[in-house]
């Protein structure tokens, strides 16, 4: 509260106004350390990913069913600006959408598969596959979780540079 006395502020007055100001002052310098900067960088500042679940499946192509400890096999491979991430032989409800929620983490991304799709009275192997793309090059740690949070499997994969990633000379 502001108290004037004779056209001028009081002691009091001033301080609030001090405080008041120092507020403001000490707000604009957090939010200008904070934005982003204007600089360029070698990252790319977003990453983008696709995921499909494939339909129900008998086997491998081979009449059989390859699967580890219940869980499918996981697969974790590169190319170009691309990282692949397959889980195989997924097992699922036959009526399941199954998808991939990526998450980017501080030493890569956490993949968590989610179900979209109705239930139905029967189980199935299926596949689920997740691109992740317009990445730089570096090594990143990748985590596939199941529907129901339960760490599948984690892997590093390395995206290698592009000849045009690199310096100019």
């Amino acid at each position: 509260m502001l108290v004037q006395s004779e056209g001028t502020l009081s002691l009091k007055g001033k301080t609030m106004m001090k405080y008041k100001v120092g507020l403001i002052l000490f707000l604009f310098l957090g939010l200008v350390a904070c934005r982003e900067k204007d600089y360029p960088t070698n990252s790319r500042p977003t990453f983008c990913f696709d995921s499909f679940h494939s339909v129900c499946k008998d086997g491998d192509g081979f009449g059989k069913i390859i699967h580890t400890a219940g869980k499918g096999k996981i697969i974790i491979s590169s190319f170009n600006d691309t990282i692949r991430v397959a889980h195989l032989n997924a097992h699922y409800n036959c009526c399941a959408e199954i998808k991939m929620d990526v998450e980017k983490t501080k030493f890569g991304f956490d993949l968590f598969e989610k179900d979209e799709g109705d239930t139905c009275r029967c189980m199935c192997y299926s596949d689920v596959i997740c691109f992740i793309y317009n990445l730089s090059a570096g090594t990143y740690l990748i985590k596939v979780f199941d529907t129901t949070g339960n760490l599948l499997d984690q892997g590093y994969v390395i995206v290698q540079p592009k000849e045009d990633d690199g310096p100019r000379g």
